[in-house]
């Protein structure tokens, strides 16, 4: 077996040039050689272009490009970068992201090694400033099935930490240029309904860390009309793909999210939108009687006003409990000793 396939680094950059440079570090000094690093700006105001085109320089396996079409965002520009790249192999990776020296070296041996695999799976880690000043996993392996997790928005990985084959990804559709949210999401439950194969590595060190600042933790404009929206789309087309491949009785999974966005609809005042999800999820199966009942309740709990009396919004917040879930993401603590390369 020969390690000389191409693995494509794939990067959208929106006004990162404060940061980026840790992350072109961390690929310039990659222990597997054969990469290029596939950077699509996205119109940014800063000096960005300027510091990206600086890397061209110092190493021409970078390749910089502006988006040149719509919409704006970093999945057109990740996918933008998908066409004029040249791997056999993906990595998705953001201007604030860092890579282990050895993440190419580990990800390519275990996709050559089990060459039917469409995608792999590896831990990564999260961090604030520095890598390993968190010791957090960005989440770790259990014994629900991907799928399940996904449904229960307690995904085991971003798009950061997967590697795909090319021709895989392309034929799964690509990221979804359209959606203001739930990309990952998204991409992962097309993935996992339609049967790609993957397998996950989380025996092997983590290989990726993935920076948490304000801006990520933070849950600004959670309600805004097109990220509900864009929730919408991911969480039909889940279910219409779950009919698909006869998959019915997952579709009560799919009830966590459901109830999330409607919630979300009725707390902003969009209560026709609310109705009309509700409806579809009794009808799809995605709810039951008693769960649509509690929805409505809730529903008419804030159209009418009593949710301003604190009984009542206790009560309704008790009932809404069994429609939601809870994840454990980055909770558990990484143990430094893991930091050796295996390979």
């Amino acid at each position: 077996m020969s390690l000389n396939k191409i693995v494509s680094i794939i990067t959208p950059s929106f006004n990162r040039a404060n940061i980026v440079i840790d992350t072109a570090e961390s690929i310039f000094t990659q222990t597997y050689p054969h990469w290029e690093w596939v950077i699509v700006d996205d119109g940014s105001t800063d000096n960005s272009l300027e510091v990206l085109e600086g890397f061209t320089k110092r190493d021409e396996r970078v390749k910089v490009f502006r988006r040149d079409r719509l919409p704006k965002g970093a999945c057109t520009c990740r996918n933008i970068a998908v066409d004029h790249c040249n791997g056999d192999y993906l990595i998705f990776l953001d201007t604030d992201d860092i890579l282990e020296p050895f993440c190419i070296e580990q990800r390519i041996k275990t996709m050559q090694d089990q060459p039917s695999l469409d995608f792999a799976i590896f831990p990564s880690l999260m961090f604030h400033d520095q890598p390993y000043d968190l010791n957090l996993w960005w989440n770790i392996d259990k014994e629900e099935s991907e799928l399940v997790r996904q449904f229960h928005q307690d995904a085991i990985c971003q798009g950061t930490g997967v590697i795909w084959k090319k021709d895989s990804f392309n034929r799964i559709g690509r990221w979804d240029e359209n959606l203001f949210l739930w990309q990952d999401i998204d991409l992962f439950l097309r993935a996992f309904i339609q049967g790609y194969q993957y397998k996950k590595f989380f025996e092997l060190p983590p290989d990726l860390h993935n920076r948490i600042t304000q801006t990520s933790l933070s849950r600004g404009n959670f309600f805004d009309i097109k990220k509900q929206e864009s929730r919408v789309v991911v969480v039909r087309r889940a279910v219409e793909l779950l009919n698909k491949y006869k998959m019915v009785a997952m579709k009560r999974e799919a009830k966590y999210m459901l109830s999330e966005i409607i919630s979300g609809f009725i707390r902003t005042g969009y209560y026709s939108k609310a109705d009309e999800l509700m409806g579809w999820g009794l009808a799809e199966g995605v709810f039951n009687n008693t769960e649509s009942s509690i929805l409505r309740r809730y529903k008419n709990s804030y159209k009418f006003k009593l949710i301003r009396f604190s009984f009542i919004q206790k009560k309704m917040d008790q009932n809404l409990i069994p429609l939601t879930i809870s994840n454990t993401l980055g909770k558990l603590p990484f143990k430094q000793g893991m930091k050796t390369n295996p390979i």
